[in-house]
């Protein structure tokens, strides 16, 4: 049986942000077209296969199937490939981004031989130097891109692609769902903080997550993003203090729009 990936819901907010940013519809369409003439793009000798999947969207009304067969991505795969919106931010736990320390900046067990004494240094450094704003914390992890398609069989695999080692910078937000929003709805309310931080670290992995977070049993939305040591090393500090005033800018407006429940989070 095949597998099909849930349906974004409410997706209006955020489409309606890229629709208005005529750079945000060149970026998806060139995302696109590259997919088209690169390894993700049609196998002629497995036509039988792209039939059935062709087929199956038809049926279905699923257009995910068919790009997931163009391109490996789904419709949000590619705005995030695109740099339209966050990656998705699983928790501290889950598998994009890994997390290579604890909060206290030490090395998780069984961590050891995949980290080189550079990069651990270059961590330690940073993270003694770096004074965290409130409710964020520091941490060295691997980011990663998520290549999706079908099998023969219909089946949905996923393979993690394009390893950035770097330094990750966690921050608690308030909790959207609480206030009704769907994750779209979500991405579009830190629409413009996510284009501030790409502006300020053109190469940084930008995560998001709804309630992936949860302190005193109350859960909170967490922002994380990533800095590559091989792109940022020599202007780390820099950027994470540019980046700790643009998410402490959205942290409060989005206080403000949780009215008299902001302070659940904290």
């Amino acid at each position: 049986m095949q597998t099909i990936l849930p349906r974004e819901e409410a997706v209006e907010g955020i489409f309606s942000e890229i629709l208005a940013s005529p750079t945000a519809c060149e970026q998806l369409r060139d995302v696109f077209y590259e997919h088209l003439d690169e390894e993700h793009g049609i196998d002629f000798d497995e036509s039988e296969h792209f039939t059935q999947v062709l087929f199956n969207a038809y049926k279905n009304g699923d257009v995910t199937a068919l790009l997931l067969e163009l391109c490996g991505g789904s419709m949000f795969d590619l705005l995030r490939e695109a740099f339209l919106i966050p990656k998705k931010f699983h928790g501290k736990s889950g598998e994009n981004p890994v997390l290579l320390t604890d909060v206290d900046g030490n090395i998780l067990e069984g961590k050891e031989k995949e980290i080189s004494g550079h990069e651990y240094e270059k961590f330690k450094e940073i993270y003694d130097r770096h004074e965290c704003a409130p409710r964020s914390k520091l941490y060295l992890a691997d980011g990663y891109d998520i290549v999706r398609s079908y099998t023969k069989g219909m089946e949905l695999v996923e393979k993690k692609d394009n390893r950035n080692r770097g330094i990750l910078i966690l921050y608690a937000l308030p909790d959207t769902r609480k206030l009704g929003l769907t994750e779209a709805q979500a991405y579009a309310v830190v629409w413009d903080t996510f284009h501030k931080i790409q502006e300020e670290a053109p190469r940084a992995m930008v995560y998001y997550g709804q309630e992936t977070g949860v302190k005193k049993d109350k859960e909170f939305d967490e922002i994380g993003i990533l800095l590559p040591i091989r792109e940022f090393e020599k202007k780390m500090l820099h950027h994470l203090s540019e980046i700790d005033g643009i998410v402490l800018t959205c942290r409060e407006k989005m206080m403000k729009k949780a009215g008299n429940e902001s302070l659940d989070f904290e």
